[in-house]
């Protein structure tokens, strides 16, 4: 009878083994299978509003005493989109180091040539990008915080000690032992343990759970590294060796590892079996209580891991990002003010009108509403940020110089601040006055100069910021309605348009960049098309070139 009790138990065990190591090989292919269809392909994931505090920590710790691209010049140029149009990582160190970089514009051409020789070598490999994207998927993304933010609140955490947990331990061990010595005696005492040593274990670890959850993950970058380091793939071959060294400097955190990194949330049987021992015998606690002394000494060697694995996931997202656009170039800097580009095109819009400049001067865009202006800005601003951070631009051709960006674009009303539109208009350009200096060129881009105010202010204002703007150390791109600007700044600005075409009640863009300034309007022709009644469309019509030809307006 004994015999048929344990061949159930070891076909049960067996049957139990079989599906767990069926459910890992099914994962492992449906992981296979994503990151070869994801790469050069339009990253499908879905973002919590709270994700992005997270994602930009690593940046915001490591901002300080650089230049960085400010909330306003993000916000006007949508940089979260292209941040997730990049963002073909799988850790938390790769979309944290991603986000931190695309803040942080370089002006250091020989640490942007790095970047691109190592996209260059996973677009080039892509089976060993593979590999190596597998390996940073298992690694995976904090969820609580970000590792920043963990190594920020490890650093004021106390000693703790194991004491307790192993005095419960061995009264565990010693009920087990009773149950052989006294089985009614052992059997109470077992009973009393399992609740009183599960009830600490969780009451512990919510204590701790933030902690531990980064610690945990520590744990996993660990494994990353030894991983990485099994693939001995030469391409990478210097940052693996800087992932040696710095797991060299962790061995005393990963002794005992398993305790930690493992989890019993993917359904193998080692795991879940893990996850009950360490409930009964607190084992993950009492690692995370030695090894914390260990961790707080070696926190500088934990960042420099996590900053190592960042820049190898960036790279990938840099070559995953060329593959999935139409054309892209390196650029070409220059210790000239400039900006000359063949064909660029913004990377977010799916059919793009591609255009062309070749600009020393600062130039003023005129033209139609939606002609295309505003987009124009964007495209120019957002490669100049592309080019001094993963060395890529959208375009046949890119030449510029190292400038600092700002944008005053895409403003509003601060109704917390009891602010006005114009009072956040001319606060934003103050800004970028404030900010140029000799040492290095600012580029910005400002569109529809102070719309805030009234017209006669509004151009004789205008006039001067723009014209403040170039006789600093600046390169300015505006755009406007105001046609009298294009005539006032004739000899300091270059003068382009957009046009469009008025074809059976339609009006047709072509959001091709033209030399000059605009000599038409579709303000009151959109009134028509949008089905405005025909006396209001015909008098505003009258009323405009009555003022075009006298340069008075009519009194009504």
């Amino acid at each position: 009878m004994v015999k048929y009790y344990i061949a159930i138990i070891v076909v049960v065990f067996a049957i139990f083994l079989y599906n767990s190591i069926q459910f890992r090989k099914r994962e492992l292919e449906k992981l296979r299978k994503k990151i070869k269809e994801g790469f050069g392909t339009p990253p499908d994931r879905e973002y919590e509003a709270a994700e992005f505090e997270k994602i930009a920590a690593y940046y915001k710790k490591n901002a300080e005493n650089t230049f960085s691209i400010d909330d306003i010049t993000w916000n006007d140029l949508d940089m979260d989109s292209i941040f997730m149009l990049l963002n073909n990582t799988f850790s938390s160190s790769g979309e944290e180091y991603l986000y931190k970089i695309l803040r942080t514009p370089e002006f250091d051409e020989e640490v942007l040539k790095e970047r691109d020789k190592l996209a260059t070598y996973f677009q080039e490999n892509e089976e060993e990008t593979f590999k190596i994207q597998e390996v940073f998927a298992r690694l995976g993304r904090t969820k609580s915080i970000s590792l920043t933010e963990f190594i920020d609140r490890f650093i004021g955490l106390g000693k703790r000690s194991n004491l307790k947990h192993i005095i419960m331990d061995i009264l565990l061990v010693a009920s087990f032992v009773m149950l052989f010595i006294k089985p009614i005696t052992g059997m109470v005492m077992l009973i009393v343990m399992v609740f009183v040593n599960i009830g600490t274990y969780y009451k512990e670890k919510a204590e701790i759970e933030s902690y531990f959850t980064c610690l945990k993950y520590l744990m996993d970058m660990i494994n990353c590294g030894n991983a990485l380091i099994k693939l001995d793939n030469e391409g990478i071959s210097s940052y693996i060796d800087t992932v040696k060294s710095d797991l060299d400097k962790l061995k005393s955190i990963s002794k005992g590892i398993f305790w930690i990194s493992m989890n019993g949330n993917s359904g193998s049987l080692g795991e879940i079996i893990m996850e009950y021992i360490r409930m009964l015998f607190h084992a993950d606690i009492i690692k995370f209580n030695s090894v914390l002394g260990a961790t707080q000494s070696n926190l500088g060697t934990v960042e420099e891991l996590f900053m190592t694995f960042g820049k190898l996931e960036v790279g990938i997202a840099i070559a995953s990002f060329r593959k999935l656009l139409i054309y892209t170039c390196k650029p070409e800097f220059t210790k000239e003010k400039i900006v000359s580009t063949d064909e660029i095109y913004h990377p977010m819009i799916a059919n793009p009108v591609a255009n062309t400049i070749n600009e020393k001067r600062s130039i003023l865009i005129t033209g139609s509403n939606a002609s295309g202006k505003s987009t124009f800005l964007k495209t120019i601003a957002i490669n100049s940020i592309l080019a001094q951070t993963i060395y890529t631009c959208t375009a046949k051709s890119y030449k510029t110089c190292f400038y600092k960006l700002y944008t005053s674009m895409s403003l509003r009303d601060n109704l917390t601040n009891n602010e006005s539109y114009y009072i956040v208009e001319i606060k934003s350009i103050k800004r970028i006055l404030d900010s140029i200096n000799d040492e290095i060129p600012t580029l910005c881009f400002v569109d529809e100069v102070l719309r805030g105010t009234n017209t006669i202010e509004r151009i004789a204002a205008s006039s001067h910021i723009l014209k403040s703007l170039t006789d600093k150390n600046a390169l300015c791109f505006a755009a406007t309605h105001d046609i009298e600007l294009t005539n006032i700044l004739e000899n300091i600005y270059s003068n382009y348009h957009f046009t469009e075409d008025v074809k059976d009640d339609d009006v047709l863009f072509s959001y091709k960049l033209l030399s000059g300034r605009a000599t038409s309007r579709n303000a009151i022709k959109l009134l028509n098309i949008i089905g405005f009644d025909k006396k209001i469309v015909n008098e505003a019509e009258n009323m405009a070139s009555n003022f075009s030809l006298n340069g008075e307006w009519e009194v009504l």
